[in-house]
Parts: C-alpha cells; sequence; structure tokens
C-alpha cells in the first residue's frame, strides 16, 4: 500500500510535460496521423473533405496510441527514480513521409522517436548503480512497447462485439509501431534494451514481433498471447545456445 501511495505521490509531482515534448508529440501525432490515412483522401479520385475526416479520425487513434504509450513509460521510469522525456525523431517521421508517398501509402513506416531518462536524484537513493543504468533505460523504454501489444489485445476483444473498422485500424497502427518500436535503430526502445541486456532483448524481440502477427492473423487472443511468450522463450534459448554462449566470456579472461 504505501509503494502505491508513494508511486502516486511520484506521478503527481512529476508527471508533466515540457514545451518541447508536447510540441514533438504533436507533429509526431500530425505526421502519423497521415501516414496512416494516406490512402483514405477519396476512392478513385481526390477528396479533400474526406480526407481531412478521414485524417482526423486517424489523429485520435494516433493521439491515444501515443498518450498510452508514453504515459506507461513515464510511470515505469518514476518506478526506479527518473523522469521520462519524449524526444521526437525529425528524421524517422521524414522517412516514413518518403517511402509513403513512394509506396502511395501501401507501406507504413512508423518511426516517431524515444526517450531521455532524467535522474530524480531524491528516488534513486539507496538504488544499486545510483547513475543512469543502461538496462534500466532499455526495460522503461520497452514497457511502452508491451503497452502496445496489451492495447491491441484489449481493443481486439471489444471488436469482436463492436466491429468497427476505426478500432481495426488502431489494433493495427498499435501492432505495427510495435514491430517498429522492438527494432535495434536508435532512438527506438529497441534500441535501448538491446545496448542494456542482449538476453532480454533477444526473448523481448521474439515476442513482440510474434504477438504482432498472431494478434493479426489469429482470432483467438488468448491464444495469439500465450504462443508468442513460447515462440520468445524458444528464440531466447536458441540465440543463447548458438550465439551469447560463445560470444560472452565473462568480466574476467579464463586462464
Amino acid at each position: 500500500m504505501g509503494s502505491l501511495i508513494n508511486m502516486i505521490d511520484k506521478v503527481k509531482k512529476y508527471y508533466t510535460f515540457t514545451g518541447a515534448e508536447l510540441s514533438g508529440m504533436v507533429v509526431s501525432v500530425l505526421v502519423l496521423s497521415f501516414l496512416i490515412s494516406f490512402r483514405d483522401w477519396g476512392a478513385d479520385k481526390f477528396n479533400l473533405a474526406a480526407g481531412l475526416f478521414n485524417w482526423f479520425n486517424a489523429a485520435l487513434i494516433v493521439a491515444l496510441v501515443l498518450m498510452i504509450f508514453n504515459f506507461v513509460q513515464k510511470v515505469a521510469g518514476l518506478s526506479l527514480g527518473y523522469k521520462v522525456e519524449y524526444k521526437m525523431w525529425t528524421t524517422g517521421l521524414f522517412i516514413g513521409l518518403i517511402l509513403t508517398f513512394v509506396s502511395r501509402g501501401k507501406i507504413w513506416v512508423l518511426l516517431p522517436g524515444g526517450i531521455m531518462l532524467h535522474h530524480i536524484a531524491g528516488h534513486r537513493l539507496g538504488h544499486y548503480r545510483y547513475n543512469l543504468n543502461y538496462f534500466q533505460h532499455g526495460m522503461v523504454a520497452v514497457a511502452g512497447t508491451i503497452s502496445l501489444i496489451t492495447l491491441a489485445a484489449i481493443f481486439k476483444v471489444v471488436n469482436v462485439f463492436i466491429g468497427s473498422d476505426l478500432l481495426q485500424k488502431l489494433i493495427l497502427f498499435c501492432l505495427i509501431l510495435a514491430i517498429y518500436d522492438i527494432l535495434p535503430i536508435p532512438p527506438l526502445s529497441g534500441n535501448r534494451l538491446f545496448f542494456g541486456s542482449r538476453m532480454v532483448y533477444a526473448f523481448m524481440f521474439s515476442t513482440i514481433i510474434a504477438a504482432s502477427i498472431l494478434l493479426m492473423v489469429s482470432k483467438n487472443i488468448l491464444m495469439a498471447i500465450l504462443g508468442s511468450i513460447i515462440i520468445g522463450i524458444i528464440c531466447w534459448l536458441l540465440y543463447y545456445i548458438f550465439f551469447e554462449s560463445k560470444v560472452w566470456k565473462g568480466p574476467w579472461p579464463k586462464n
């Protein structure tokens, strides 16, 4: 109970957004929503009214997903004594725009940005490795990726009863964003986790990719989640046997 009260107090004190974060979030929402609504600007010919309406709907989807994604990362950071700041990746958004025009909206390249951790000194006292930690940075970042899979699974259940095209697009956006976010490309979450722990990254990468694909193609959500975890464990074990056990020699040289 005490830890919960402490966490609530941290959120009240430190859950804030800088001006750069807000502007970066707005730009990310506008660009990503334009990418996923690019093919909805008229069926046979350009239709401005239809395009703007679909862009607005897509913006609602992207804003909701990015808010939850960022909220989970911020809370995960606060639990470890860090303040999380969202950093828009201008180059990634630009690459997404170019490939959208080239592919005429058939390919979604979702590279919104990453996070930076800021030390909250008073809440790091007594922690092992007091300073910034690569592994913790990676785990805070990938918490957002996990939230995307969770969000997709929840809305997939809701969509069974509603059958909404808008919800279907939201689910697809979450899953594709999760796939891109787990890639080891700076400044995405996968890059943070890769340098924090290759073993954990091998498991998370396999699980996230498997979960995204299975949730896209399978109607059985529970089996998709369990199947992705099993696939992640198998890939983690194979990675350790065939690569990590041969590469990692330990911190001390063997005689």
